[in-house]
């Protein structure tokens, strides 16, 4: 895994990078739509995606003015070393981060693309957690998180709420392990938080896989049944789980293995922590001393202004999905 800082790459000029590309995260200000990127290989033409901003995640402090005229935005490149960018001038872009998965230094631990094994996390839970003993996670060692980039600090909190979200990165993506490898990366290092931002994730085959780490056995959690503080929804993170489905559901909804397994993970910690998914509570963060009626369950669009999980991601289904898995 390695990667690379390109600040404030301009519309036209050709953009390089010392090794193939496997993705690139693009940070602008201005408009939401309007950027494109070309990738470019040797004796063919570029082709020009447009570029849609993903999950706004964030630290508890990042809410405000100032963070919410950002946008950024994830896209899988196709290992090439050349891209390029247009868009209008009242666009900024910021800085793009060029990442490679694949040629760059071994990582830490092995990636696991076969079924999920446990690692002694689901089997070794003890009470409230017997809920996840059903559940297959992907542990982070076998997905390959490098934890010596792991440096948050592990804040942890009773759990008050489950959020939703979506990655934004494509629906058919051919190597999901490798797109959260990145979004690891991109979480810990160059977005400053020091560990991915999710304490889940699930990809379209229905696979959970563990977020921000914990530091113990179970997934999250600390022995006591808290949760650690994560990097998911700006001002709502102290006390809130953040589940991120892997891909986008602008125009499509998830894949019903993902949607399934998304339903039991929701439905497991709903268990664990009390949680009613169809209630409505006063959500207290002790790190920004606000306070807000939210939905206990709810998509990140619940919680701030964004359009995760997607318009295809129906929560009030959802919601009675969960609560009919509760009842079950």
């Amino acid at each position: 895994m390695r990667s690379v800082v390109l600040q404030q790459p301009s519309a036209g000029a050709v953009q390089r990078s010392p090794f193939p590309i496997t993705a690139v995260q693009l940070l602008w200000t201005g408009p939401a739509g309007g950027l494109h990127i070309g990738f470019v290989r040797e004796k063919r033409s570029t082709v020009w995606t447009p570029v849609t901003p993903g999950c706004p995640c964030g630290g508890d402090r990042a809410a405000g003015p100032a963070a919410s005229s950002r946008h950024q935005a994830l896209v899988l490149g196709d290992e090439s070393r050349v891209f390029e960018l247009r868009h209008p001038q009242s666009i900024d872009v910021l800085s793009a981060v060029v990442v490679d998965t694949v040629h760059g230094p071994p990582r830490t631990g092995p990636a696991s693309t076969g079924r999920p094994t446990d690692r002694g996390g689901a089997a070794a839970v003890e009470e409230p957690f017997r809920a996840f003993r059903s559940l297959d996670i992907v542990r982070r060692a076998d997905w390959g998180a490098q934890e010596t980039k792991a440096t948050a600090s592990r804040d942890f909190s009773p759990v008050q709420a489950l959020t939703v979200h979506h990655t934004a990165t494509p629906a058919n993506d051919p190597d999901p392990v490798r797109t959260l490898r990145t979004i690891h990366e991109l979480h810990a290092v160059h977005n400053g938080w020091g560990d991915i931002g999710y304490h889940f994730l699930v990809d379209p085959s229905g696979r959970i896989y563990e977020g921000h780490s914990s530091g113990t056995a179970t997934p999250g959690h600390n022995a006591a049944g808290e949760i650690v503080g994560g990097f998911h929804t700006a001002g709502f993170n102290t006390g809130n789980i953040g589940i991120a489905l892997l891909g986008t559901m602008t125009d499509r909804p998830p894949a019903a293995p993902a949607l399934r397994s998304l339903t039991r993970l929701l439905a497991g910690l709903a268990r664990a922590h009390g949680i009613d998914p169809q209630a409505g509570i006063m959500y207290a963060n002790p790190v920004t001393g606000a306070a807000s009626r939210i939905l206990a369950l709810d998509g990140h669009g619940g919680r701030t202004s964004t359009e995760c999980p997607g318009a295809r991601t129906d929560m009030e289904l959802l919601r009675q999905a969960v609560a009919d898995e509760l009842g079950a």
